[in-house]
């Protein structure tokens, strides 16, 4: 139940492709329904994420230019353009105050051990944002040389894919820092 409270903004998108196959029509719902989750989110948790709000933004801006012109090119832009600022929050962030992707992914489940050297963390983090500026450029060319129904499919099972990878890719570099389950600290 908590996927569908978290994830109701994409499940409306999907579905509204899926039913509709337009594009603008889907974003728009992305949109509208994102707006209403920010909303709750405010009056039931007091916090909205500045990431939330700034992706609802840009992709606002993108589905009133793609509404506006009638070309839905402007919609398969935000991937990667939330691919790219995600690898540049993840730099900055590093470089900034010393915080790392994978430790945030998995502080809650306390998987990775305090005792990960900084240096095998910044490479963990390169392998993040190299990826994603590679899959933000891999995106605009499947977008601009295939049809929309291929990218939606496209999108929609290569982002989970590279999430997970990323995930997976990132325990494996960091095997010898990661409790076990029989050693993983109380919550």
């Amino acid at each position: 139940m908590t996927f569908l409270k978290e994830n109701y903004p994409i499940i409306g998108f999907i579905a509204a492709y899926l039913l509709t196959k337009n594009l603008i029509l889907a974003a728009a719902i992305w949109s509208g329904l994102t707006l209403i989750q920010m909303i709750l989110h405010y009056f039931t948790k007091k916090e909205v994420k500045t990431s939330h709000v700034a992706l609802f933004f840009v992709g606002l801006a993108l589905v009133a230019l793609a509404y506006y012109f009638d070309d839905d090119d402007f919609i398969k832009w935000k991937t990667s353009i939330a691919v790219w600022a995600g690898a540049l929050f993840i730099l900055i962030r590093q470089f900034a105050s010393k915080k790392y992707v994978i430790q945030d992914l998995t502080k809650s489940s306390g998987l990775i051990k305090d005792s990960a050297p900084k240096s095998l963390l910044a490479k963990v983090n390169g392998v993040w944002v190299v990826t994603l500026a590679l899959y933000g450029g891999l995106n605009l060319y499947v977008a601009f040389n295939f049809s929309t129904d291929f990218w939606f499919y496209f999108k929609l099972i290569s982002m989970f894919v590279l999430l997970f990878g990323l995930l997976i890719i990132s325990i494996v570099m960091l095997k010898d820092h990661v409790h076990l389950d029989e050693e993983q600290p109380n919550q």
